[in-house]
C-alpha cells in the first residue's frame, strides 16, 4: 500500500466515525432540542422534532382501538362492530388532530403547569411560584431498533410508553408515540 493510499484510508476512516457520531447522536440532540423547547414553552419549536403528520398517523388507530374496545366493553354482546368502528374512528380523528400539533402540545403543556401550580409542585422563592418544568423524558430508557429507529422508552402506572425517533432528512424526529398495551380483564 503506498503512502498516499493509506493517507486516503485514514481519512476515509477518519470520516466514516465522524458521520457514525453524528448520525448515533441525532436521536439525543432531538431529546435535548425537545426538552429545551418544554422547558421555553416554544410550542413552534417542537415542529423542529416532531413529524406531526407521521404521528397524527400513528396514533390514530391506537386511540381507535381502545375506543373502540371500551365502547364495545361497555355495550357488551349488543354493540355493532361497524357502528362502533365508525363511532371510535370519529372520536379519534378529532382528538388526535386537536392533540398532535404544536398548539395541541403548547395547550397540554400549560394545562400541566397550571395543575403543577395548584398542586404545590413550584420551583421559586417569593409570592411568585412557577410550576416546576415539565420533562416527558424523565427516567426513559433508549434503544436503537434498527440504524433508522430509535426508541425511548418511560415506565409508567399504566405501562411503557415509547417516543419513536426516526431520521427526516438530517434530523431525528418523533414520528410515533407507542401507548401502553391496553390491559385485558
Amino acid at each position: 500500500m503506498t503512502r498516499v493510499q493509506r493517507r486516503l484510508s485514514i481519512t476515509a476512516a477518519i470520516l466514516l466515525a465522524i458521520l457514525a457520531v453524528f448520525w448515533f447522536s441525532g436521536p439525543f440532540a432531538a431529546i435535548h432540542g425537545l426538552r429545551k423547547a418544554i422547558a421555553a414553552k416554544d410550542a413552534s419549536a417542537l415542529e423542529t422534532y416532531v413529524d406531526f403528520p407521521a404521528l397524527r398517523g400513528n396514533l390514530s388507530p391506537q386511540i381507535e382501538d381502545r375506543i373502540a374496545r371500551s365502547i364495545s366493553a361497555r355495550l357488551g354482546s349488543s354493540a355493532n362492530g361497524g357502528l362502533v368502528g365508525r363511532a371510535a374512528k370519529a372520536i379519534s380523528d378529532n382528538a388526535v388532530n386537536a392533540m398532535a400539533t404544536p398548539a395541541g402540545i403548547g395547550v397540554l403543556l400549560q394545562g400541566d403547569a397550571l395543575y403543577k401550580q395548584v398542586g404545590g409542585d413550584t420551583v421559586g422563592d417569593g409570592a411568585i411560584r412557577t410550576a416546576r418544568p415539565v420533562d416527558p423524558f424523565a427516567g426513559t430508557h433508549g434503544r436503537f431498533e434498527s440504524l433508522t429507529r430509535y426508541v425511548a422508552t418511560m415506565t409508567t402506572d399504566g405501562g411503557d410508553v415509547g417516543f419513536v425517533f426516526e431520521p427526516r432528512g438530517l434530523r431525528w424526529k418523533i414520528t410515533n408515540i407507542r401507548l401502553p398495551q391496553p390491559k385485558r380483564g
